[in-house]
């Protein structure tokens, strides 16, 4: 049995436009930051902050983003699976959306 489900809560790193395509479809894709704190070795409290690819299509995108953007420092809820693909001879993997929930402060 193979399990390929990732979920991430975080921020937006800056403002996306949402993209129309010709055939109506839509596509998002963001930076998710998580941030993660912990005490190191030392016992000194640390944050680590990491950045996620994301993309989202479609009515996921266009459910995100109704007024056609989503906006820097958005908290958001986002359910997918890891997808990795070659861009300029690197391996980038990235976190393809499901589900996407806006949550509230």
């Amino acid at each position: 049995m193979y399990l390929n489900d990732v979920k991430l809560m975080g921020e937006v790193g800056k403002d996306v436009p949402l993209k129309i395509l010709a055939n109506n479809g839509a596509v998002l894709d963001f930076t998710l930051v998580t941030t993660e704190n912990f005490k190191n070795r030392n016992g000194e409290m640390t944050t680590r902050k990491e950045a996620h690819h994301v993309a989202a299509f479609n009515n996921v995108a266009k459910n995100v983003a109704p007024e056609g953007k989503l906006l820097a420092g958005t908290k958001v809820l986002v359910e997918g699976f890891l997808r990795s693909h070659e861009v300029n001879g690197y391996l980038l993997t990235e976190v393809s959306a499901r589900r996407i929930q806006t949550l509230t402060a």
